[in-house]
């Protein structure tokens, strides 16, 4: 592989001028500029990027971590943080962390050595600590509410979305709701759970431990859901669950074992994916791909210095349909 002082040689100038003329550099002679890109051409020159994105600082480059790609929040999260990326020019390297801290500490070494500008958490499982004492090592934004006042923040309120679900469920007269949501470990996880269990005892719901589910993350694990609430002696009359795909797996299982939704058992789901409209499933509506965007906004303020709040937070919305 030829390189800086094989290209100086043969188009016998210094390699002060190759760099220069590598770097666009205005203040070259025309004739040995010309030199100098015939040489390159012939040596069949290509720049290594790790060198010249070490000398610049910068590798126009941002990391998100997340569990997993294919599940609808986090590709709807890539895909807000995709679109900004483009406007500010920056490439995206996605990591699937499966809940894994081993892979997330990883992650973060590409922020300790430089091979990202910046880290967006789409979720999270590694300690608030932990994640305080990377963020010394280079500019993260968390996707997650995190009780830290070291990391920059955007989210959507999750408490608020677990208290207008509960809130309409129990409009609708049900005193025994029961909680289905996925990663327990994971901001988000840790925030619905803490905000139900708390409405659970604010509002003196009646509760059985087997109305809890964890882990729940696909169609499928609706399925089975509804299969072991059926095999209950004391039933739910509600759920609040946190993923319309997880909701949608539930009420198709609910109607095929004939049981009356939402009269027998009411559901709402997280996210209002297009799913939720075709299994006509009332949901709280995320602005899931906003919360990319921002994310971006804010990483990108960081890295150029800029001051940008500490937390930003984004609205929720209840949207009714048929299945309470």
């Amino acid at each position: 592989m030829s390189n800086i002082t094989e290209i100086a040689k043969k188009a016998n100038v210094s390699r002060t001028t190759v760099s220069r003329v590598l770097n666009n550099h205005p203040y070259v002679k025309e004739e040995k500029r010309e030199a100098v890109l015939q040489a390159i051409k012939e040596l069949e020159y290509v720049p290594n990027l790790n060198a010249i994105n070490l000398s610049r600082g910068r590798t126009n480059v941002f990391g998100i971590i997340v569990p997993k790609i294919n599940h609808p929040f986090f590709s709807s999260l890539i895909e807000g943080i995709g679109e900004e990326c483009h406007k500010h020019n920056y490439n995206l390297l996605v990591f699937q962390s499966n809940n894994d801290a081993s892979k997330e500490l990883e992650f973060f070494d590409m922020l300790k050595y430089k091979l990202i500008d910046g880290l967006i958490l789409g979720s999270c499982v590694l300690p608030t600590t932990i994640v305080d004492e990377m963020s010394h090592f280079g500019k993260i934004v968390s996707c997650e509410y995190a009780e830290t006042n070291d990391l920059t923040r955007v989210f959507v309120n999750h408490e608020v979305g677990v208290r207008l679900s509960v809130d309409h469920l129990r409009e609708k007269g049900h005193q025994k709701i029961g909680l289905c949501i996925g990663n327990p470990r994971s901001g988000v996880g840790i925030s619905r759970a803490k905000s139900f269990f708390q409405l659970q005892k604010d509002y003196g719901l009646t509760w059985r431990d087997e109305w809890y589910f964890t882990e729940q993350y696909t169609i499928d694990d609706g399925f089975d859901v509804i299969k072991k609430v059926l095999a209950q002696s004391e039933r739910p009359t509600a759920f609040v669950v946190g993923s319309d795909q997880v909701a949608a797996g539930m009420l198709y299982e609910l109607r095929k074992q004939g049981i009356e939704v939402p009269d027998q058992l009411a559901i709402v789901g997280f996210d209002n994916h297009p799913i939720s409209k075709l299994a006509d499933l009332t949901t709280i509506h995320q602005p899931i791909r906003e919360v990319g965007q921002k994310a971006v906004t804010l990483l990108h303020g960081l890295v150029q210095e800029n001051s940008v709040p500490l937390i930003s937070s984004l609205d929720l919305q209840l949207i009714k349909r048929n299945s309470t």
